[in-house]
């Protein structure tokens, strides 16, 4: 009975620091997802994907139209070696519930509210330049404060 307590005892002090620190780190990236723009432009991409040649060079050309904007473009890419961090950067970004349903497809932008983690629409090879602008100012005035 007294080891199971200065077990009990030794497993408190040593996980009490890593539970305190853990809420500490969760209200921090809460208050790093606060002050970023609510509307998230997420790619999924990889260098074998062949719908990613042809729509992102149709989302960079659009994303300089947006660099004074609400809206915050990641990628993410699934080419082998470059993996690392994924799931990670997802949840920095606030949108790793997502992320996890989408985990590894490639070709597509996602158009995301951060608050809510509501997918508003899912940007594609047919989209040109003009629908790609057409859609993130949409989505733009929805999430307007």
């Amino acid at each position: 009975m007294r080891l199971s307590l200065i077990i009990l005892a030794a497993l408190a002090i040593f996980m009490a620091p890593n539970f305190f620190r853990a809420e500490w780190e969760t209200a921090a990236q809460a208050d790093v997802v606060e002050d970023r723009p609510r509307l998230v432009a997420a790619m999924f991409r990889s260098s074998w994907c062949s719908s990613c040649r042809i729509i992102e060079p149709r989302i960079d050309d659009v994303r300089e139209d947006y660099e004074d904007a609400a809206v915050e473009f990641i990628r993410f890419d699934f080419t082998l070696g470059r993996r690392d961090g994924l799931r990670e950067r997802a949840e920095e970004a606030g949108i790793s519930e997502v992320f996890l349903q989408l985990e590894g497809r490639t070709g597509f932008m996602l158009l995301i509210d951060r608050d809510t983690g509501q997918v508003f629409e899912a940007v594609t090879t047919a989209y040109d330049r003009d629908n790609i602008r057409a859609a993130i100012d949409r989505w733009l005035a929805v999430t307007a404060d």
